[in-house]
């Protein structure tokens, strides 16, 4: 329906009687018409709100042309929503290999500092000292005899 429908002088007046008042009533009764095109548009309103409660717009062909456009719409936020999750799973998957990466760090770093710690002069010393061995040092650059094989 278009605006010149309802703006149509001959199709939107609205006549208002004024009754004269009665021995039944004491005031006056307002009587309004409503024209043929409003009353008509009102009603398929009505209809169309009914079939979309009862299901029945699925079956009206002027919208069934457009089930092609509807599902690849659904087609479409069924894969946009796949995608979110699948990145969703492998960003939390990224998280969790990063901090296990980070703790792995940590313990080698841990370790290697026992290990420099176990090696270290003061702390041979200091290990030699717990066993009551004597340790002898000299000040003599030490030199590494290499053996040779015999093939």
């Amino acid at each position: 329906m278009s605006d010149t429908d309802l703006t149509d002088k001959s199709t939107t007046d609205v006549d208002i009687d004024t009754v004269p008042p009665t021995a039944e009533s004491d005031t006056d009764k307002l009587v309004i018409t409503i024209p043929a095109k409003l009353k008509r548009a009102i009603v398929a309103t009505v209809e169309f709100v009914r079939s979309i409660f009862t299901g029945e717009v699925i079956l009206n062909p002027s919208i069934s042309k457009g089930y092609d456009y509807l599902f690849y719409m659904a087609v479409l936020f069924l894969i946009s929503i796949l995608a979110l999750f699948s990145s969703l799973h492998m960003q939390i998957c990224e998280n969790r290999t990063a901090e296990e990466v980070r703790l792995l760090e940590e313990r080698a770093l841990r370790s290697e500092e026992q290990r420099l710690g176990a090696t270290t002069h003061s702390a041979i010393v200091r290990a030699l000292k717990e066993r009551n061995i004597p340790l002898e040092e000299t000040l003599e650059p030490v030199t590494i005899i290499k053996e040779e094989k015999k093939r």
